[in-house]
């Protein structure tokens, strides 16, 4: 929030210097008017660019804002078993494709995922903590689409009966459409499950099968086993640094089935 307010100011800045270069102007003699007035359009062009690139870079800013937000919001959600909030956080069109679960296309269908996983709402005795962490946000040029990897961090329990840690890799895909970011696809990789008493040093869960209650559209797009493997889910960015884009590949959102 900082950096967007420094930044809306340097706007502000521009604006006030555009206005005031272009009353000095206009005030000050000049003996040759044609001159001047070529002078004035060259300056007003330059300080009009810079206006128009900070205010874009404004506005990228407060895309980093949201975008960081709808993911801490979409965590909250899930947190209290809030399914159908968590439904209307994605596109009509929008993807879930989570821990090993499958692939759910259409909100409809994201809808009928969440509702699957549990009665809505919070319940005594039972704790979901579902943390959205180190988040690492990219938005297109066109600042209509956007990426965010983030580490995914679980705290699941039902109280006298189990507990477990858990962990996993979000790289999800966001779209905005009418001036407001959705999810177009979610794809969460479980990287580890331990029940609580062993931890992951004793003991580690195998990857997560799709509920047979709730067949998915089509199987998960990234075969991989959770700890005690070395998976690394594959990152949607090149090394900012040395540009090296190898990566482990990158995460496409599946093909949609064929009706």
């Amino acid at each position: 929030m900082r950096a967007i307010l420094e930044m809306f100011s340097k706007t502000l800045l521009l604006t006030s210097a555009l206005a005031l270069l272009i009353v000095l102007v206009a005030c000050a003699p000049r003996e040759d008017s044609a001159a001047g007035a070529g002078e004035t359009a060259t300056a007003i062009a330059a300080l009009e660019l810079a206006v128009a690139a900070a205010k874009l870079e404004v506005q990228r800013l407060k895309d980093f804002d949201e975008l960081e937000n709808l993911s801490g919001i979409y965590g909250h959600y899930v947190d209290k078993s809030m399914h159908d909030d968590v439904a209307d956080l994605f596109a009509a069109d929008g993807i879930v494709e989570i821990l090993g679960r499958g692939v759910f296309y259409g909100q409809d269908r994201v809808r009928q995922y969440m509702h699957n996983l549990s009665p809505i709402g919070p319940r005594d005795g039972a704790l979901f903590n579902h943390m959205h962490l180190q988040p690492v946000i990219h938005v297109a040029e066109d600042g209509q689409s956007a990426h965010v990897r983030s580490r995914l961090f679980v705290m699941f329990g039902i109280v006298d009966t189990n507990a477990q840690w858990g962990s996993g890799v979000y790289e999800n895909e966001f779209v905005k459409q009418d001036g407001v970011w959705k999810l177009k696809y979610l794809h969460g990789y479980q990287t580890f499950y331990t029940n609580y008493e062993d931890g992951w040093a004793k003991r580690s869960s195998a990857i997560f099968a799709p509920y047979e209650r709730l067949p998915p559209d089509g199987p998960q797009s990234v075969p991989y086993d959770p700890y005690p493997a070395a998976f690394v889910p594959p990152f949607h960015y090149g090394n900012p640094v040395s540009e090296r884009a190898d990566n482990y590949g990158r995460p496409q959102p599946p093909p949609a089935p064929t009706l």
